[in-house]
């Protein structure tokens, strides 16, 4: 582990000065001041069969796009995700929604240890957030970045009575089915 981040942090030096080393190259014909134009259809504006050696840039400065009816009518969707974490996580909920007794009895629980559940945020505060980003890569609900809540409080070092380890209490037999190292040395369910 520790060699393999040596290597990458070696490789960072090299990538940058390799994307630094080499400035775009422009053709001498093309160059910034000239201006090449091809002859255009009078019908549609475009290059009527320009040859090889004739390349066509658009010429003349920026005008802003049309406003037309059809693109006025259309709603664009934000590409950014909200900057609420909390927020980001209501948005990802995809289970269905439990109504039993017992989640009754654990909403209640909760809501009257209020310092509990702000210590649980806190600690929860440092892996929340990568948590949320891996779940949504994976297309994933949201509600499991909530699971370590009620597994350990959100701590890495937790075991049960019955030898579950780590924020999501992996029992040594399901860590062995994912693979998870569980040696003297390591333990990878934490």
């Amino acid at each position: 582990m520790l060699k393999r981040l040596f290597y990458a942090l070696a490789l960072l030096p090299a990538l940058w000065l390799a994307g630094c080393a080499s400035p775009l190259a422009v053709p001498a014909d093309h160059a910034a001041t000239s201006s090449v134009t091809a002859s255009a259809d009078p019908g549609t504006g475009l290059p009527s069969s320009p040859d090889s050696s004739t390349s066509v840039y658009p010429g003349g400065g920026l005008k802003p796009l049309a406003a037309e009816p059809s693109l006025r009518s259309r709603s664009v969707q934000s590409l950014l995700p909200p900057a609420d974490l909390w927020e980001r996580v209501r948005r990802g909920f995809a289970m269905s929604d439990l109504d039993s007794d017992l989640v009754r009895e654990r909403e209640l629980w909760y809501s009257s240890r209020p310092d509990y559940v702000a210590r649980m945020t806190e600690r929860g505060s440092k892996y929340l957030f990568y948590i949320v980003e891996e779940l949504e890569r994976r297309d994933m609900p949201s509600e499991l970045a909530l699971l370590p809540f009620i597994e350990s409080a959100f701590n890495p070092q937790a075991v049960s009575s019955a030898k579950a380890a780590g924020m999501w209490q992996f029992m040594p037999a399901t860590g062995k089915y994912f693979d998870l190292t569980q040696n003297m040395f390591r333990d990878d369910r934490r």
